[in-house]
């Protein structure tokens, strides 16, 4: 008897910055302070949705003169079994601003190409082998969000040197920033090491609309850390597949936030809700910026941003540099780079056709319910009234509630 091996799409529930339908996702920053005219941060870029009031919906960043960096979730939408790529004419990207509201048209600039990382998966997937004996055994053959990188390219050059590409960390640099990064980090007095910014949610729930580009300072947290934070006890691991995982970094509020009485707030800042896409940087040996991630998700749970010991979890640049180069190094010969599991799907095949298996797609959760063992990505609104951009700090959906009861959610 032929082992069979059994495929599961699991629904964890992940905060993600950009999930569900580009109108639907939100997300600012938590705890941050306005950029000012002058300031550095000039690498960053709107995502603007055309079909709904060309309004922002995810960060991203300026890679070169007609390339912006953002999330695979921002542009990667629908639910589970049912996604799509949102085609170029649904997109545009501003640049040079520090307020999200259209002044001019001439800031706008139209998307002409969107790719997506070949290997980017949205949901965590599982392949139970049942042997002769009916024994199972489950593995996690794709993490949550993982690879959650795209590209789009503009038709006209950004002006230069008005705006600036920010500098990408190739691998080495990578591992030199992280592992000096890491050996920064102290549990007990955390550092502020690394920089996000974006026009997300300004309130820990995920609401708050500030149409000022806000930044604040995390810190940067080893993987090894990250994985023992989200992972740890459980059987299988969803979203950092190891402590030596090279597709994903980590950060946490360096501090707690306090109102305007001195009380503790119960939070400290964050991406959140709106800021899916945007830049995590650091700065290097001589005072350069350099990007080492990309706001991804988060776990789910309360409060939704800015938790003291749930890590909101970035895709890392390093490890997609060289993909990158490629990518922005010539025109794209389609307007759409679909990741690979939904060309699987649009040609009925598998890289397990040959094997005696049954697939099955779980049902993507519905709703952004903040349980701690949740994650959810930075654009989670995808069926919130709120219209925040979460997928639960990860929340990826409800087979995973039937199977390892756990979510996940981006920070769309």
């Amino acid at each position: 008897m032929k082992k069979k091996g059994i495929f599961g799409l699991l629904g964890i529930l992940i905060n993600i910055p950009c999930i569900g339908y580009a109108a639907e996702i939100e997300s600012y920053i938590v705890g941050g302070n306005p950029v000012r005219q002058g300031d550095e941060i000039t690498w960053m870029a709107s995502i603007r949705n055309t079909t709904d009031n060309t309004s922002h919906f995810c960060g991203g960043s300026i890679v070169n003169k007609e390339w912006v960096l953002t999330a695979a979730h921002c542009v990667v939408q629908g639910i589970a079994g049912n996604e799509f790529t949102l085609p170029p004419n649904n997109l545009a990207v501003m640049v040079g601003k520090l307020s999200s509201e259209v002044v001019d048209t001439a800031d706008l600039y139209q998307v002409t190409h969107v790719v997506v990382h070949p290997e980017y998966s949205p949901n965590a997937e599982t392949k139970i082998t049942v042997d002769e004996n009916q024994n199972q055994t489950q593995e996690v053959v794709k993490l949550a969000l993982d690879n959650d990188i795209a590209l789009l390219r503009v038709n006209r050059s950004f002006p230069f040197p008005t705006v600036n590409p920010i500098k990408l960390a190739d691998q080495k640099i990578a591992q030199r920033l992280e592992a000096s990064l890491a050996g920064e980090w102290n549990e007990i007095n955390r550092p502020a090491n690394t920089v996000v910014s974006g026009w997300g949610a300004t309130n820990s729930d995920g609401t708050g609309i500030s149409t000022n580009l806000m930044y604040t300072e995390l810190s940067y947290l080893p993987i090894s850390d990250c994985f023992n934070l989200l992972e740890r006890g459980n059987d299988e691991h969803f979203i950092i597949g190891s402590p030596m995982n090279l597709t994903k970094v980590c950060a946490l509020p360096p501090d707690i936030l306090f109102d305007e009485e001195g009380d503790p707030l119960g939070y400290g800042p964050d991406a959140c809700k709106g800021d899916s896409g945007g830049p995590l940087v650091t700065k290097d040996i001589d005072g350069r910026w350099v990007q080492l991630g990309v706001v991804s998700g988060g776990p789910q749970g309360a409060p939704l941003c800015g938790a003291y010991l749930r890590p909101g979890f970035y895709a890392r640049v390093g490890t997609y540099f060289d993909w990158i180069k490629e990518i922005v190094g010539k025109i794209p010969d389609s307007p759409i780079s679909n990741p690979d599991f939904m060309e699987d799907k649009e040609t009925g095949t598998s890289k397990d056709d040959d094997q005696d298996v049954d697939t099955g797609e779980g049902k993507a959760d519905e709703g952004c319910n903040p349980e701690v063992s949740g994650i959810s990505p930075n654009n989670c609104a995808l069926n919130s009234d709120g219209g925040g951009g979460m997928v639960s700090y990860f929340g990826l959906g409800g087979l995973i509630l039937m199977l390892l009861r756990r979510r996940v959610l981006s920070r769309d």
